[in-house]
């Protein structure tokens, strides 16, 4: 009897242990992510969404897409081998001049506390550069840019992802 009882614990222990060690051999860093496809599509709905919160008639100039920039040194402290997705452009004001480009600073930051979004930078360098920063609660990222170039103010935005898997995984099948 006591043999039936060793039968039915031990391998029940091994089949315990075996699925204990896969679940903390796994590298949570290697877990899937959002493939960069899908980043870039979440870039763009931001980008719509902050430009939306502007006036009409604000151009987006000087516009570079990047869908695949390594993340050579990951803020997130994940595996090497992982990219990001970057939008980013001077925001130029409508010609009619009823409106200064140096006024999407205040709307986009009013508008970007009141989503929750966290302030990561906020700062002002060397005095004629003003960067004002955010980041979302899924890791992706706002930076506005003003220069003052003495007879104007130059404005960028950018929006970027966080570091993801090119196919999702670090395997792409």
């Amino acid at each position: 009897m006591a043999y039936r009882r060793v039968g039915v614990v031990l391998p029940m222990a091994v089949i315990l242990m075996l699925a204990l060690a896969g679940c903390l051999g796994k590298d949570k860093a290697l877990q899937p992510t959002e493939t960069s496809a899908q980043a870039a599509q979440h870039v763009d709905a931001l980008w719509d969404e902050a430009i939306a919160q502007l006036p009409s008639g604000v151009a987006a100039e000087r516009d570079v897409t990047l869908d695949s920039v390594p993340c050579d040194a990951p803020t997130d402290g994940g595996p090497a081998g992982r990219i990001f997705v970057e939008r980013r452009a001077q925001l130029v004001a409508p010609a009619s001049g009823a409106w200064s480009v140096t006024e999407a600073l205040p709307i986009l930051s009013e508008f970007w506390l009141q989503n929750d979004y966290k302030v990561i930078t906020d700062d002002n360098r060397n005095g004629d550069l003003y960067r004002f920063g955010v980041q979302a609660a899924d890791g992706y990222r706002l930076l506005l840019r003003t220069f003052d170039r003495g007879e104007r103010y130059d404005v960028y935005l950018t929006v970027s992802s966080p570091c993801v898997w090119e196919f999702g995984t670090p395997d792409p099948q």
